[in-house]
Order: C-alpha cells, then structure tokens, then sequence
C-alpha cells in the first residue's frame, strides 16, 4: 500500500493486464523506426520496430527492442552496427505491410531508398527526414526471448531543409509516426504556442 493513500476512496483507475497485447487504448505508444542492419555479405535488412528510446547523453546512447529470434538482432550482434531511420507519419503508413513483406521486398513495399553509410555502419533511408547511425555498446536480453539494443550514435543527420526552419515548423515536418496498438498508428501533435 502506498504511504497516504486513503484504499477507501473510490479510485478513477482500473489496473491493466500484464499483457500489452491487452492494453487498449494503451498509454504507451511508440515512435515507429525503421531499423537498417546488413549481415556479414552486406546484405541489408530492413525492419520497422516501435520500442526506441534515448537511454543516456554521453555516448549519446539510445536503444531499440526486438525479438532475439529476428534477423535485425543477429545482424546487429555479430556487425555491432545498426541504424534507427525516423519515418514520417506517412512514410510509416504502410508498416504493417512491410513488416509482413518478405525480407528482400520491404524495400519496395515501403517505397524507400538505401544509401549508403559514411562511417562503415549500416546504410540509411534517404527519403526518411532523419537517421542515427549507431554502434553497438550492450544488447539486454529478457525473458520469452526479447531484447533491448542499445547503440552509440556516430552520426545523427537529418535533412538540412529541415534545420533551417522555425522550430515549431521543423517538428511538423518531421511528423513522427507512433505504434499505439496492433491496427493504430497516430502521429505526434505540436499543442498550441505558448509564451515562455
């Protein structure tokens, strides 16, 4: 029980299930990325994940989750590469198609284009607004087989177009797409301008 909470008062929360397959609405969506890895022979692979999060400023350090048994955590584990491409909320639209695409036609499927990487990473989407070009510093594993990924970033670039703009007008162009829950997809919403 926690300290000062009255466990007679009728509470507005109801739990949820332990499963997130089970939260709906859920209220942890998702920033949608599409993640680049290439396995010894340079072949590519493209993945869309949703579970990405900085996890420290000195490195910078971010990370992304996936599934031990997935073509992008063997890749990742045995190059110690990978990058994190951020999609529009309309270059993300067709995520769930290209998750299910066989591998060697995702590309098509999302109608993107690979170029290739300046620092011997893996290569990134030229169209997505930006990209974080990562090396491998600790995968985390879980149960059921999960990981989490975590990566330095070696280069973060995005589209010089974009760094130009007013601030309020670069976060609407870069629209992030966010995974809510299987079927949804929403996008991140600038609230009105205030003054500071």
């Amino acid at each position: 029980m926690v300290q000062g909470m009255d466990q007679t008062a009728a509470s507005p929360f109801r739990p949820l299930p332990d499963d997130k397959w089970q939260w709906h609405p859920s209220p942890v969506p998702g920033q949608i990325v599409y993640v680049t890895t290439h396995d010894a022979e340079n072949e590519v692979n493209l993945a869309p994940k949703s579970w990405v999060s900085m996890a420290a400023f000195r490195g910078p350090i971010i990370g992304f989750g996936c599934s031990e048994r997935h073509r992008t955590c063997a890749n990742a584990t045995a190059t110690g590469r990978f990058t994190l491409n951020f999609p529009t909320t309309r270059q993300a639209e067709r995520v769930a198609e290209v998750a299910d695409a066989p591998r060697r036609s995702r590309l098509a499927v999302a109608g993107l284009t690979l170029e290739e990487s300046h620092v011997d990473g893996a290569p990134h989407l030229l169209e997505c607004p930006a990209y974080a070009d990562c090396s491998l510093v600790r995968t985390v594993r879980f149960d059921g087989g999960e990981v989490f990924l975590f990566g330095r970033i070696e280069i973060l670039a995005m589209h010089e177009e974009l760094l130009r703009l007013p601030i309020r007008e670069a976060y609407a162009r870069l629209t992030p797409a966010l995974f809510c829950e299987p079927g949804v997809v929403g996008e991140m919403r600038l609230g009105p301008e205030k003054n500071v």
